[in-house]
């Protein structure tokens, strides 16, 4: 099916025949965004790029060597600068109908010279685009300015930065090279920023519940601390809380097994059956809790959580120097004391944030087998269980406290059991 659908593509009438389906298509689009404007002064709709599109695609085909395609090209420029410029009389600045045409004029190279995946890609993109225009202003009103330009740093620091840094290890004391520390800073943060984005940007106000889920891709035990908090206030809905505290834990389980995925593909086969069937029991567990309150809480009050932007450079900075001094203590450990110091720094660690330690052991070069650090890896989880659920108890309401803190020791205890059995 597949080869026949090929062999189809490679046909000119087939190629001519979706030139012109797909440049009607757009028409159409355009026709409906048209509807949408109150002043509408467009170039044209469903005629006007279906034609288009026909002459850019005789014009390529004509000419071998495309002077006729761009000589096409440059005279349709000229007139939608013209009218451009009519538009500016009549007061209206919206260019999105002379750019769309012109990206019409490109089907016939796209379809002639590409694969069909790639012409169906650029069609959807325009259609999605054209038809987004509500919901970009929407969250253009909503997002800080402040944020996109500390992720353009980021990302600019990211792709300048990091293809210079050096490979080969630091010092035998610190056995990690600068090109990993960095790589791992930009990978935690990415992994954090998204749970970042959803929470402040899109759930915060649609319920503690979805919070729970949320939150867990930013960060469990912040999560599990700002949620234990506020069950105090709302006593109503304790087991909205248990859940999503739960949950949240849960997710966890899945953010580590994708930082490991990105960085070490060995541990992240060791570690993939332990880590997704105790995500998933966490899941279970909260999705049916979830079942069984009487009462769901469609809306916050204030918000969820004092999170901060994990792409910031200062947070990400910190967490940089955080991850070399746990690396040398790392290395400490493990020199000193072998394996059984490193599970008892896996303990220790649990109760703070474990990223760094996780990061420590995936990218680092240390005298003990991939099974030992596999271990120490769900010591630490299992620390952090603990840790996590001790912190609900301690904050949270009475019932929220005590389930919170019966279910995660539960996994904290399942989770060391398999940790002994990895080794």
């Amino acid at each position: 099916m597949y080869e026949a659908i090929t062999n189809l593509y490679g046909t000119e009438y087939f190629r001519f025949l979706l030139t012109l389906v797909l440049s009607f298509l757009t028409g159409l689009e355009m026709r409906e965004y048209k509807q949408t404007l109150e002043k509408a002064y467009f170039i044209g709709t469903v005629r006007t790029y279906t034609f288009i599109g026909m002459l850019g695609y005789i014009l390529y085909i004509l000419d071998p060597l495309w002077r006729l395609y761009l000589a096409g090209l440059a005279v349709l420029t000229i007139f939608f600068a013209l009218f451009y410029y009519r538009k500016l009389m009549e007061e209206q600045k919206g260019i999105i109908s002379l750019l769309v045409s012109l990206l019409v004029y490109t089907y016939a190279p796209i379809i002639m010279t590409q694969p069909l995946w790639f012409t169906a890609l650029v069609f959807v993109s325009i259609v999605f685009v054209v038809n987004a225009k509500g919901q970009v202003q929407h969250y253009l009103n909503i997002v800080d300015n402040t944020e996109v330009v500390t992720f353009a740093k980021l990302l600019l620091l990211s792709a300048v930065i990091w293809p210079l840094l050096p490979t080969t290890p630091v010092s035998e004391w610190l056995p990690i090279s600068l090109s990993k520390i960095w790589l791992a800073v930009v990978v935690v943060s990415g992994i954090s920023y998204i749970g970042y984005l959803l929470q402040r940007y899109f759930y915060h106000e649609k319920g503690f519940l979805v919070n729970g889920v949320v939150g867990g891709i930013y960060s469990s035990t912040a999560t599990t601390v700002v949620l234990a908090r506020q069950s105090k206030e709302f006593g109503a809905y304790e087991k909205t809380f248990i859940s999503a505290i739960v949950l949240a834990t849960g997710i966890m389980h899945f953010r580590l097994l994708a930082i490991i995925g990105f960085l070490n593909y060995t541990l992240f086969q060791t570690l993939l059956m332990p880590l997704a069937v105790m995500g998933s029991v966490g899941l279970l567990i909260g999705y049916v809790i979830s079942r069984m309150r009487s009462q769901i809480l469609e809306r916050n009050t204030g918000e969820p959580s004092s999170h901060v932007n994990p792409l910031e450079l200062g947070v990400a900075l910190v967490f940089a120097v955080m991850f070399v001094i746990i690396t040398l203590v790392t290395r400490y450990f493990i020199d000193e004391f072998g394996v059984s110091g490193l599970n008892v720094l896996a303990t220790l660690i649990g109760f703070t944030d474990i990223d760094p330690f996780i990061l420590s052991l995936i990218n680092g070069t240390y005298s003990i087998s991939q099974n030992a650090i596999a271990s120490a890896i769900l010591i630490a989880v299992a620390s952090n269980n603990f840790f996590k659920g001790l912190s609900a108890l301690v904050l949270g309401s009475r019932r929220v406290g005590w389930a919170s803190f019966a279910i995660l020791g539960l996994l904290s205890v399942i989770t060391l059991a398999i940790a002994f059995w990895v080794v």
